[in-house]
């Protein structure tokens, strides 16, 4: 994944919003709790891995799939860089 935060951000919340939100809720913010604002329920959280391996090229292992990394977009984007940062340090 490349790109800067607030990319990641704009990315996740765009299609969290087109594609997950219908009908819940029509603005996302990045600290908006996903949920329980119910826009996020378990098809729609397996919906969003699969978008963040296919667009972002990262893949979520099933330990990671947990309530405080997919709670809202700041708290996945936080910890989408906190993935690249281990991948980076194991690259160098």
């Amino acid at each position: 994944m490349r790109g800067t935060v607030v990319d990641t951000q704009a990315v996740l919340t765009e299609y969290i919003r087109k594609e997950l939100a219908i009908g819940r809720a029509k603005e996302i913010r990045p600290d908006d709790d996903l949920l329980a604002a119910g826009v996020l329920d378990s098809l729609g959280l397996m919906q969003l891995v699969l978008f963040i391996e296919e667009r972002l090229g990262v893949k979520v292992p099933d330990e990671d799939v947990v309530i405080e990394n997919f709670r809202s977009v700041a708290a996945l984007t936080s910890y989408l860089q906190k993935g690249q940062d281990v991948s980076a340090g194991a690259a160098s």
